[in-house]
Formats: structure tokens, sequence, C-alpha cells
């Protein structure tokens, strides 16, 4: 019973993908598919050869997928704000930020002063360890947000055979059969 559900909602999930969707009209997956069908395919395809296992892609794998893009994106983040905390104390206060925009073009500058500015929360002039660690976070988010996870799991409304393992056969299948009904 609780596979069928499951399988149910995998069914039915991409109808649901975006509010604005009414009854007839294309979900995101299909919409993502239509528009470029060999990008599509070929995206999909690296998933699978990424962070599927013999079998195919499963939620584990996208999963593995949504967490290693969000870890990245937190490290990145944070990578940045260690360069600029030039005296090792976990905190980037302005004269920091400063000396660090100084190295820089404009545009680094120019992003420079925004990040720090969104790390800031309580305005006090310094970014400190909580601080730094939410923006870590909110970029991870941002990386690949509650929207994009869902639709990467939605992908598996196209593992044709039910075994819980997408395979790019099946992706190329699903890619043709939308050609072909488009």
């Amino acid at each position: 019973m609780a596979r069928v559900l499951v399988i149910l909602t995998l069914l039915v999930w991409p109808l649901a993908v975006s509010a604005q969707e009414t009854v007839g009209e294309p979900s995101a997956l299909q919409l993502a598919m239509q528009k470029d069908p060999e990008r599509f395919a070929g995206r999909v395809t690296d998933l699978i050869a990424g962070f599927g296992g013999p079998e195919g892609l499963t939620l584990a794998g996208i999963d593995d997928h949504i967490a290693l893009e969000r870890a990245g994106a937190r490290a990145s983040t944070l990578r940045r704000f260690l360069a600029m905390d030039l005296d090792a104390d976990g905190t980037v206060d302005r004269t920091e930020l400063q000396v660090s925009q100084r190295a820089g073009n404009a545009d680094a500058r120019g992003r420079m002063e925004r990040q720090f500015l969104a790390a800031d929360a309580d305005g006090d002039g310094r970014a400190d360890a909580a601080e730094l660690a939410d923006q870590g976070r909110l970029a991870g988010l941002r990386a690949i947000s509650a929207d994009e996870a869902g639709f990467l799991r939605g992908l598996m409304v196209l593992d044709a055979d039910g075994n819980g393992a997408l395979t790019g056969a099946e992706v190329a299948k699903a890619v043709r059969g939308l050609e072909k009904a488009g």
C-alpha cells in the first residue's frame, strides 16, 4: 500500500509543481522537456551518470546531488568571507572589508559590499561567525531552491518501469514521446 501511495505521489506531483498551472496546461517537467529536448535529455543523463548507480538514478541519488550543490555554494560563500578575515578572529569587520575591497576591481568591490551588508544582519559593522553561517545556509538554498529540488525529485515520474531508478533510456523514451505528441 505504501508503495502505491509513493507511486501515485510521484505521478501526481509534477501537476502540482507550480501554483500557476491549471488543468490541461503542461507540467513544469513537460515544459522543460519541450523547451529544449536535447538539452533536457543531456542534463538528466549527466545527473544519472553522476549520481545514479548501476540500475539508474534514485531519489537518494537526487538528494545527494542537491546536498552536494548546496554544500558547494555554502563553501564558496564562506571561503570569500574567510579571505576577508585578515586577523583570523572568525569575524569580518568594516576595516577588513575595506582592505579587501582595495584589492578588487569596481565590480568586486560592489559585490563585497553587498555580501557584507547581507551578512551583517544586526547592523553592528561586523559579520560574526553566526551571521556568516547564516549566509552560507542561504547560499546553499539559493544554489538549489526548494522548488528546484522538488522539480529534480519529480524527474522520477519518468521512471517508466516503476523500479525506483531512472535510466537514460527512460529519459530518451519520454523525450521522444513528448516530441511525437507535440
